[in-house]
């Protein structure tokens, strides 16, 4: 049984996109009591599996996967949101189980295990409602360029432009006359765990092959069809879900604005490029330590570390 304590450890598993991290956590599965919990922007949305990577129905039997489905493409997610959901999750691990955040989306961990500062107010309805009446009138490039003018440090970190990051900061500004980026010094409440945070990731070559390669076997699984789909249902292609990389360049080929080819090369520099943000993310964190190579041998080395030997040996067996 693991130890008796205020605080429940976590694992987490975090990194670049296409570095393992899924293969890592079901290699741990196979020799520790754990279940994980996703920790990815995109996993939380229904019918968006090929896109995003969702773990595959066998991956989920190997050991119960929380935080994926949760919602529909068309309905709004934050950090906030997940931080609850997450936390639920954890909740109903039973205590003997070793919960393990699995996931590359550096804001939502932070979220969970650092907390949210305090200074964040939700955003009032007509607000958000006249700032996505702005986004789908002007488009994502103009706020953008407006967040750079009003608050530099946002978009410093917002680069990928992504609607939902951009569009929040915006209300946020509106609301308050105050940089959304000045929440991120204020004081936070962390939540009641005791986090062992760790990186997976590869050499940089080997990491940018196993993206290009990853791209190539989601275009032939059918992103482009999985896009049309969800359309299909009614989910607007202006949905913020949609504007994320692979489902961008599927939109652009349905639309006609792109030919395939063009689209598959767009969609590798463009997750190449977020692979290098959440790098940087990671990499200014301390607080995580990181290790390179093939999963099965990553997993062996994080039950030898002796820096886990103590939380290894109470979820083993």
């Amino acid at each position: 049984m693991p130890p008796v304590a205020d605080h429940r450890p976590v694992l987490v598993i975090a990194g670049p996109t296409a570095a393992g991290k899924t293969a890592v956590s079901l290699a741990l599965a196979a020799r520790l009591r754990i279940e994980v919990v996703c920790a990815d922007a995109r996993q939380v949305y229904r019918h968006l599996d090929i896109g995003t990577a969702k773990p595959t129905p066998d991956e989920q039997r190997v050991c119960p996967h929380h935080c994926i489905d949760l919602l529909e493409p068309s309905e709004p997610y934050n950090a906030a949101d997940y931080a609850r959901d997450a936390a639920k999750a954890i909740a109903g691990i039973a205590p003997d189980v070793l919960p393990v955040l699995v996931g590359g989306s550096g804001l939502y961990i932070d979220a969970l295990l650092d907390g949210l500062s305090e200074t964040v107010i939700a955003t009032d309805p007509d607000v958000r409602a006249h700032m996505h009446e702005r986004f789908e009138r002007e488009g994502r490039e103009a706020l953008y360029r407006e967040l750079s003018i009003i608050d530099p440090r946002a978009a410093a970190r917002y680069t990928d432009m992504n609607p939902r990051r951009v569009l929040r900061a915006l209300e946020y500004h509106r609301m308050t006359g105050m940089p959304f980026s000045s929440t991120w010094d204020a004081p936070r409440t962390p939540g009641p765990y005791e986090p062992h945070r760790i990186v997976v990731t590869q050499p940089r070559p080997i990491l940018y092959e196993r993206i290009n390669h990853r791209c190539d076997l989601m275009w032939e699984a059918g992103l482009v069809q999985e896009t049309e789909r969800v359309l299909a249902l009614g989910i607007p292609p202006t949905a913020q879900a949609l504007h994320t990389v692979g489902y961008t360049e599927a939109l652009a080929v349905l639309h006609g604005e792109m030919d395939a080819a063009t689209a598959l090369e767009r969609m590798k520099q463009s997750t190449r490029n977020y692979a290098k943000r959440q790098l940087t993310w990671f990499g200014r964190d301390r607080r995580y330590r990181w290790y390179e190579g093939d999963p099965a041998g990553i997993a062996e080395k994080i039950i030898t570390d002796t820096a886990y030997e103590m939380l290894i040996r109470s979820y083993t067996g």
